[in-house]
């Protein structure tokens, strides 16, 4: 009798079920990290297409802000405030405005002179 239950009973391989398990769980993780490599490398191509679009924005602004600097400080524009009473400004006297001269340069400048030292003469 007892050998015709033990028949009946079916016998586990428990190496093999151990490793089955944690192949299973190997492939579900690694298919889980994929999932999410997957959905963070999407989320960041958004983010990197906001800011990318974000410094688009911000260049054309740059660039109209230069484009207004250089017309309000351009000689007509300032001329224009000038008559209207914007700016106040004065012409400069001739006392106040000095004027420098560079000297013309002779040809011995250009030659290299020797130096010599005072203490190896003794």
């Amino acid at each position: 009798m007892n050998r015709s239950r033990r028949q009946k009973c079916n016998e586990v391989n428990a190496a093999s079920l151990a490793r089955w398990i944690v192949m299973t769980a190997f492939l579900a993780l690694a298919g889980l990290g994929y999932v999410y490599l997957t959905l963070q490398l999407y989320h960041l191509g958004e983010r990197r297409k906001a800011i990318e679009s974000e410094l688009v924005s911000l260049r054309t602004q740059n660039d109209i802000a230069s484009a207004q600097i250089a017309a309000f400080t351009s000689r007509s524009a300032l001329q224009r405030r000038l008559k209207e009473g914007y700016l106040k400004m004065i012409p400069i006297s001739e006392a106040n405005i000095v004027r420098l001269t560079i000297p013309p340069r002779s040809a011995d400048e250009d030659e290299i002179q020797p130096v010599i030292n005072p203490s190896a003469a003794r």
